[in-house]
């Protein structure tokens, strides 16, 4: 559980978390002065917010050099999703830490009761390699990236007028992706906390099957007391703090992702707008992309682990424990485990799977399609009113 401590102390410096880990009571709880903490925090991401609209139409001459009515509506409402991306990362840290907290406390306890399995049945040590390794690759990724943004806009815009406005846009928006990606990375470091812990449930249970030195009966419900806290306490929990995220992160990234390919071809096509800002728009919505598909596919594996721990008790439901306690104990948890839900839920609308990608790839087209026919409807309407205006300028020129 050192890899959560870790990443929560990185988070806390950054204000982007209202809990920490008391080694005193060794638990998880809150943050002293927690509101005078979001207070600062949801003031300064509304004031960034406020700004960053106010400058988006100004801005939009350095992503595109040309001023067309289609193409800053768009830009606006990108910039809409991202403000709004902005405002609901310091509430969810504060209005929902107490979720946040209970979740990790069931993750601490799941730790307190598998370590003292182990000390009385033997096996494997408990650890968290994959969590810890994850954690550290995902601190440090968002370090670097975050650098290297922030040096690529500021060697690219130096030399405008509005250097100071530029840049202060993007580092608000850096400062806001960070958040997002620490944020989504502690999600992840979690869920692998918890598919060590069910990995480790069935070992113990093979052990105890093998050597018989501990009746079933009595190994039987601290494990399956750890296999509810991850699947009932931690989903429900974490659904509730990372759904609405996920939600807006998901609708942000195909819009994105359908704009950048209009601006890709119109790049090609007629040669519209700055290449370097293209190209470094799209590295950003590449590494947005790769958060996403990292918390998707965890997520997909925790579920693969909970169907394969729950799975495995049928290796146990033998002639040897037939018409006994333990085997009523299994039958029950298995009837149960058939109408439990499994899945990371955004808000009930939809479940949290690599089901996703699809739904965004499918969402991009969609965007794509619609963006595409207004364009190519404002296109139109352009063309039309020039002609018109010749076509009046030369009648009124004539005798």
């Amino acid at each position: 559980m050192w890899c959560l401590r870790i990443h929560l102390q990185c988070m806390e410096k950054l204000g982007l978390t209202m809990v920490k880990y008391d080694p005193g009571k060794h638990t998880f709880i809150s943050v002293p002065y927690a509101p005078l903490k979001f207070a600062c925090l949801f003031t300064a991401a509304l004031v960034s917010s406020g700004y960053l609209l106010w400058r988006s139409p100004l801005d939009y001459i350095v992503y595109k050099l040309d001023t067309r009515m289609f193409d800053i509506t768009i830009f606006i409402i990108n910039t809409t999703i991202s403000c709004t991306l902005c405002l609901i990362l310091p509430l969810q840290c504060y209005y929902k830490h107490r979720q946040l907290s209970s979740s990790l406390n069931a993750l601490l306890k799941n730790d307190s009761i598998l370590r003292q399995a182990i000390l009385e049945m033997g096996g494997k040590p408990l650890c968290y390699k994959e969590a810890t390794l994850f954690s550290r690759i995902m601190r440090w990724d968002g370090i670097v990236c975050v650098s290297f943004f922030f040096c690529s806009y500021f060697i690219k815009s130096w030399s405008k007028c509005n250097f100071v406005h530029i840049q202060l846009s993007v580092c608000i928006y850096l400062a806001t992706d960070l958040a997002l990606d620490w944020t989504l990375g502690l999600c992840c470091v979690m869920i692998l906390v918890g598919i060590a812990q069910l990995s480790h449930i069935f070992d113990l249970l093979k052990i105890a099957s093998i050597r018989r030195t501990i009746a079933l009966e009595r190994i039987w419900p601290p494990l399956w007391q750890v296999y509810d806290r991850v699947t009932i306490d931690v989903r429900k929990d974490l659904s509730q703090y990372y759904g609405p995220i996920v939600l807006l992160f998901s609708c942000m990234i195909g819009l994105e992702s359908a704009v950048k390919m209009i601006d890709v071809g119109g790049a090609l096509n007629d040669g519209t707008g700055d290449l370097t800002i293209l190209i470094l728009g799209c590295l950003w919505l590449l590494f947005d992309i790769k958060k996403l598909i990292v918390l998707l596919l965890i997520s997909e594996r925790l579920k693969q682990k909970v169907e394969e721990t729950a799975l495995c008790t049928r290796h146990f439901d033998d002639y040897r424990l037939q018409n006994t306690r333990a085997a009523k104990q299994i039958q029950k948890f298995l009837l149960k485990n058939l109408h439990q839900k499994k899945k990371f839920s955004a808000c009930g609308f939809f479940d949290i799977d690599n089901t996703v990608i699809y739904m965004v790839f499918s969402s991009i087209v969609t965007y794509l399609v619609i963006l595409i026919q207004f364009k190519q409807l404002e296109t139109d309407l352009t063309q039309a009113g020039d002609g018109y205006n010749v076509t009046s300028n030369v009648s009124t020129v004539q005798p």
